[in-house]
C-alpha cells in the first residue's frame, strides 16, 4: 500500500509520478490546490491553511474528505504530521510531491531528512518532483537503475561514513570505497551502460536521480 503526500511546493507533473498506484492521498495545507491541478481526490486534508486558497477549501468541506486543522505554532511541519498519520494508518511506503522547491530551501531540507528519520523505523518515502527523484539507500543496499538519457545520479553520505560503496556501468565506477560526510566525490555521475549498478555495504545516503 502507497499513500501519497501533497505539500506546498512546487508543482508536479502528472508524468514525474508515473503510473504508481496510490491507495491513500493526504493533502498538507497548500497542496490541496496541488491536488487540483494533478486532478487527485485526497482522502485527508490537514493544515493551518495559511497556504491554501480559502474557495478550495471550502469546496472539500461537504465532500467525503477528512479535514483536520491544526494551531499555526506547533512542534512539527504538517509534512511530518502527514507522514505520521499515514504511517499510524499502516503506511510503510509514502510518496512526497510538493515537497521541494519555493523561496524556502529550509523546508525543503527538512523534508530530506524526514527519509531519514523515518527510514529507521522501516518507511520507505520517496521525494518526487519534476526534476528529481530522492530516496534513501542503507546497509547492504543492492539497487539496479535503468540508463535514461539525460539524467545523472548522486549520493550525499548522512552517517559520517558510507563504506563499501561500488558502482558499476557509471561514468566514474567505484569498487568498494570509503566516502565521508561532506564529500562530493559522488555528485552528478552518470550511467553509461544499460543499467547501473549500486551496492552499498555500510552506511546511509541521500541518493538523487535528477535531469537538469
Amino acid at each position: 500500500m502507497v499513500a501519497l503526500i501533497i505539500a506546498n511546493g512546487d508543482d508536479v507533473d502528472k508524468s514525474s509520478m508515473g503510473d504508481m498506484k496510490i491507495d491513500y492521498v493526504i493533502c498538507a495545507d497548500g497542496g490541496l490546490e496541488k491536488a487540483e491541478k494533478l486532478q487527485v481526490v485526497p482522502d485527508l486534508i490537514l493544515g493551518d491553511f495559511d497556504s491554501v486558497d480559502a474557495d478550495v477549501l471550502e469546496k472539500y468541506k461537504s465532500s467525503n474528505s477528512e479535514i483536520l486543522k491544526y494551531p499555526a505554532e506547533k512542534d512539527f511541519t504538517d509534512m511530518e504530521l502527514s507522514i505520521e498519520i499515514a504511517v499510524k494508518k499502516g503506511y510503510k511506503d509514502i510518496v512526497l510531491v510538493g515537497a521541494t522547491g519555493g523561496p524556502r530551501l529550509d523546508h525543503s531540507f527538512a523534508n530530506m531528512m524526514l527519509l531519514e528519520k523515518y527510514y529507521r523505523f522501516g518507511i520507505n518515502i520517496i521525494i518526487i518532483d519534476n526534476n528529481n527523484k530522492i530516496q534513501i539507500v542503507s546497509d547492504n543496499c543492492h539497487m539496479e537503475l535503468h540508463k535514461k538519457k539525460g539524467s545523472f545520479v548522486s549520493l550525499i553520505p548522512l552517517t559520517e561514513n558510507i563504506r563499501g560503496l561500488t558502482l558499476e556501468g557509471f561514468k566514474y565506477p567505484l569498487d568498494r570505497v570509503v566516502v565521508k560526510r561532506g564529500s562530493t566525490l559522488c555528485v552528478s555521475n552518470e550511467i553509461i551502460s544499460d543499467k547501473g549498478r549500486i551496492i552499498l555495504e555500510n552506511g546511509t545516503a541521500l541518493l538523487f536521480i535528477s535531469r537538469d
